[in-house]
């Protein structure tokens, strides 16, 4: 699917553009993404930016939210670092646009 079609099949929801930051747990799956870029979808349609959106969830139950999958798989030209105890590791990430059906989302509408 393009990222037009996804965004086009959606009522209600949030276009979550990139993040900068978050935490995941790596024992439960538990995670919190805060998106440094975020929009409202409304029948179909991007809408107003939404400042300090934070994704919320564990990805067990995230994947099996998931309805589509783009067909834009790119690889992020940022380089961000994972650490812990002091130490950190430089890391990258790569994934096509995906569509999930419900979330928690805490955010603030502009």
């Amino acid at each position: 699917y393009s990222r037009d079609e996804m965004i086009s099949s959606v009522d209600k929801g949030i276009f979550a553009v990139s993040f900068g930051g978050g935490q995941v747990d790596i024992t439960s799956g538990k995670f919190v993404f805060n998106c440094t870029e975020a929009y409202e979808i409304n029948n179909g349609k991007i809408g107003s930016p939404i400042k300090g959106a934070t994704l919320i969830g564990d990805g067990p139950s995230i994947l099996k939210e998931v309805s589509l999958v783009g067909n834009d798989m790119k690889l992020d030209p940022g380089i961000g670092t994972c650490g812990k105890a002091g130490q950190g590791v430089p890391v990258g990430v790569a994934q096509p646009s995906i569509l999930i059906n419900k979330m928690t989302v805490g955010g603030t509408k502009l």
